[in-house]
């Protein structure tokens, strides 16, 4: 596999009038740019889950319990060593832990005996961290960033190896510098980053394809 790195980033130039009028310093807007080059890298990593070829769940439906097992027993089926990772977008989040006691069936979730407890657990409170802890050996993550697929119908979230499935290969890491002109009364703020993302092992990751 090869992947080819290129040059990411972006430039923000702050008048001095902006600056000297500003409730905030510069270190503010550079704390921002940084952001948002994370957000660009986060996107491009989480695009690759739809490229995979095996998937679970479909189109138009709702996530399920059954989805998630679906795509844990194919890779182990595959001869995929964990542990392994999942990322699901907040509302395909929404739509599992809002099935507890339904479809989810609560003595399924290791440790957990009662709704209540999953709802802890698994539901509303860890979405706000962005993680949904653990299920079925699986450390998840909730993101914004999940990419949609199918013309917008659904989102892609995935179960991955983290260490065979994608790949990330770096230059440099993001890098924050200032540079002032003098003549435009302009300070400028880049934000730059060289990398590469891509798909390893086709096999080592399975798409989760369900209603956006």
């Amino acid at each position: 596999v090869t992947l080819t790195v290129s040059a990411v980033g972006l430039v923000l130039g702050i008048t001095d009038l902006l600056d000297k009028s500003a409730i905030v310093d510069l270190g503010h807007y550079a704390e921002q740019a940084g952001m948002g080059l994370a957000m660009k890298i986060t996107t491009d990593v989480l695009a690759l889950n739809a490229g995979l070829s095996q998937t679970a769940g479909a189109t138009g439906v709702d996530l399920t319990e059954a989805n998630i097992l679906t795509a844990i027993q194919t890779l182990g089926a595959a001869g995929v060593p964990g542990p392994y990772n999942g990322v699901l977008h907040n509302i395909q989040w929404f739509d599992l832990a809002g099935s507890v006691g339904s479809t989810l069936n609560p003595a399924n979730a290791p440790g957990n005996a009662t709704v209540a407890q999953v709802t802890r657990d698994f539901g509303a409170e860890p979405a706000f961290s962005g993680g949904l802890n653990n299920l079925y050996g699986v450390n998840w993550t909730v993101n914004s960033n999940v990419p949609t697929m199918a013309a917008g119908a659904d989102r892609a979230g995935a179960i991955v190896n983290p260490r065979y499935t994608f790949g990330f290969v770096s230059k440099w890491d993001a890098r924050v510098e200032f540079q002032r002109d003098a003549s435009a009364l302009i300070t400028e703020i880049v934000v730059t980053a060289c990398y590469a993302v891509g798909e390893l092992r086709d096999a080592a990751g399975v798409l989760i394809q369900t209603d956006a």
